[in-house]
């Protein structure tokens, strides 16, 4: 995996397109994440488990969504605080 900022994960979304998409899981720094593709089969069984820090899978056409869901990530650790 690939512990980027929030950021840096939704400039790395921009550039993926619907058939290579990029899941992201979540980590304990509130800024950051940990991205990586989709498709593997690490990433496919934790997503089939329904890993306790998974975020989504996103793509660019649906950026409007992990914006929203990278929000309400960071504030969930606001309200925890």
């Amino acid at each position: 995996m690939t512990v980027v900022t929030l950021t840096e994960a939704k400039e790395r979304i921009m550039t993926t397109v619907a058939i290579r998409p990029l899941a992201v899981f979540r980590t304990d720094n509130p800024r950051q994440v940990d991205l990586v593709f989709a498709h593997t089969v690490v990433t496919q069984n934790k997503i089939r488990q329904v890993h306790e820090d998974y975020l989504g899978t996103f793509h660019r056409d649906n950026m409007h969504v992990a914006r929203k869901v990278f929000q309400e990530h960071f504030d969930s650790f606001q309200q925890a605080a």
